[in-house]
Order: C-alpha cells, then sequence, then structure tokens
C-alpha cells in the first residue's frame, strides 16, 4: 500500500497576522517539497478571517518520510511588522508545524476480504439460478458488503465486485477525511515562543 504523510501548518489560536505567517510559511514548504522531488497535494486547509491568510493547511505528500523535515517539525517564527494592523509594535509572529494523523484511507488487501458465491435469484433462466456464479465480498475492516450477479460468469462477477468495492472505499475514505474536524483539531496546539526550528523575515519571508 501507497504511504503517505500528512504536515499541518497551523496558526493555533495565534492574531490575525499568524494566519498571514501561515500563508507565506507553507509556500516555501511547496518549494522545499518541490526541490526535494516529491508529489504532494493540499489534503484541508481553513481559511484565515483576513485576505491571503491561512488557519491551517495539511499537505498530503507521497512519501512515508520525507527527508529533512526534522527541521521544520516545531514551532516556526516569522519576524515582519504586521501588515494589517499599523500601529502594532510586535513584530513577531509564531506558528506550528506537525505531522498528524489523518484518518487512513483504507484500500483493497486480498487478505482484508471474504469472497462468497451464491446462486442468483430472479430472471436469467435455469442456468443462473442453479449456479452459484453470482459473487459477495466483505471487506473486513469497515464491514463494506457488494455483489455482482450480472454475468453467467463467476470471474466476471468478481471482477465487478471488486470494482464495487473500490468505488465504495474511495467514498468512504473522502468522506472520513471530510469529517475531520480540523479547526477543533488546530485549535487544540499548543504553540511556543522561542527556541524555533525556523525564521523568516518580513514580506518576501527570506529565511535566516
Amino acid at each position: 500500500m501507497k504511504k503517505h504523510q500528512y504536515i499541518l501548518f497551523t496558526a493555533g489560536r495565534g492574531p490575525i497576522e499568524c494566519g498571514l505567517a501561515v500563508q507565506g510559511v507553507q509556500r516555501r514548504f511547496k518549494k522545499f517539497l518541490e526541490a526535494k522531488d516529491l508529489n504532494y497535494e493540499i489534503a484541508r486547509q481553513q481559511i484565515g478571517p483576513i485576505p491571503r491568510s491561512l488557519d491551517t493547511i495539511v499537505f498530503k505528500v507521497d512519501t512515508d518520510k520525507i527527508p529533512d523535515i526534522e527541521n521544520w517539525l516545531g514551532t516556526i517564527q516569522w519576524i515582519s511588522k504586521s501588515p494589517v494592523r499599523k500601529f502594532s509594535k510586535r513584530k513577531n509572529w509564531y506558528i506550528k508545524c506537525c505531522e498528524v494523523l489523518m484518518p487512513d484511507n483504507k484500500s483493497i488487501n486480498l487478505k482484508d476480504i471474504t469472497v462468497q458465491a451464491f446462486k442468483a435469484s430472479g430472471p436469467g433462466g435455469q442456468h443462473r439460478n442453479k449456479v452459484e456464479t453470482a459473487i459477495r465480498i466483505i471487506h473486513k475492516p469497515t464491514g463494506i458488503i457488494v455483489s455482482a450477479t450480472d454475468s453467467k460468469s463467476k470471474a466476471q462477477n468478481k471482477k465487478r465486485a471488486l470494482v464495487k468495492l473500490k468505488e465504495s472505499l474511495i467514498q468512504q475514505n473522502r468522506l472520513s477525511l471530510e469529517q475531520f474536524n480540523l479547526k477543533e483539531w488546530s485549535s487544540k496546539i499548543e504553540i511556543q515562543r522561542g527556541n524555533p526550528v525556523k525564521v523568516f523575515y518580513g514580506a518576501k519571508f527570506t529565511e535566516s
């Protein structure tokens, strides 16, 4: 089964400037992944309260271990005047980067399924009623049950049932990801000020 690593950047409960920090830092993280020649997609994101800000973003990276990822995990500091509060004297903004365990994608593994042959009922003639050509597949980890009865060939019905199972798993995986409460999860993250693993400066997020 293909492995993935999920990396989250969040402003936590920080001020609105931290959302701008997440937006800027995640752009730098994309360049980091591209330099490592790693494929990725945005698994989830929570838009911030002002334009061009992100409260939280989650990267799904196509590897079980991102090289040098330890240089990103922890507190990240952005040093900049506030772009939204003209008279604010604060220049230090902190966000968090961490690995997160998203709901596991379920896939088809032959050891996880039970295949049952049975006699199909309904129209189709004497052959269909007497021979066990229909196929039922039970996916034990999820409890999903699918069946195929249209063909007189057991092999064809098994193939069609596996397609149905794959479609059902894709739908369930999508639903699990949608139900993952990203906002509630990220709001519980504590962001420590000081000892940052990375420091970025200014509107261009230049790294020290």
